[in-house]
């Protein structure tokens, strides 16, 4: 699909947006299925409070950055986001990572609370799997938005350099005043 000469859908969108789902149905298929991962694996506590401080450090990440981003607005690179009308890309990146990373955060607390019952039943065991599974596969998703978006805000950091919005007369201008301050 074309928009005024932009590419708006293309194959590196494609991919960029649909590989943390990849992702995150490879690690799950990687720790359940092939390597016997659960949560009566030994350390599986300390897993989960690793994830939390983790995540933790993402959120605080993502919201200094954001804070960073407003003072970006007029660079280059967002000049070149509304030109390429690839705005909603962006946003949908930024809040879906940071949506991930609080749901590992809460879905971490209720496995370490679950891991610390217990379970007396089937049914009990069988929500607790459950409960698990969701974990390792929004656990890849997490690790893969996580990659995307800061990479994304360190390319947005390494190309910041503002739009010079002055016409030809103000940059003429300005060399002439400045010509005139070296003579003095």
């Amino acid at each position: 699909m074309k928009r005024e000469g932009y590419n708006i859908i293309n194959l590196g969108t494609i991919v960029n947006l649909v590989y943390p789902l990849i992702v995150a149905f490879f690690v799950y298929f990687l720790l359940v299925k092939k390597l016997g991962f659960s949560y009566d694996t030994a350390g599986y506590d300390d897993v989960l409070g690793s994830i939390i401080n983790f995540s933790s450090i993402i959120i605080g990440f993502y919201t200094a950055m954001y804070g960073i981003m407003i003072s970006l607005l007029d660079s280059d690179i967002f000049h070149i986001f509304r030109k390429n009308k690839v705005e909603g890309y962006l946003k949908f990146q930024l809040y879906d990572s940071l949506i991930a990373s609080f749901v590992i955060l809460l879905l971490s607390i209720v496995m370490q609370v679950l891991i610390k019952q217990s379970l007396s039943n089937d049914i009990e065991k069988e929500i607790v799997t459950i409960f698990f599974n969701i974990w390792n596969v929004v656990l890849g998703y997490f690790v893969a938005t996580s990659f995307r978006s800061i990479s994304l805000l360190l390319k947005m950091m390494f190309k910041n350099n503002k739009v010079d919005h002055f016409n030809e007369d103000d940059k003429k201008r300005r060399q002439k005043q400045i010509d005139e301050m070296k003579r003095k």
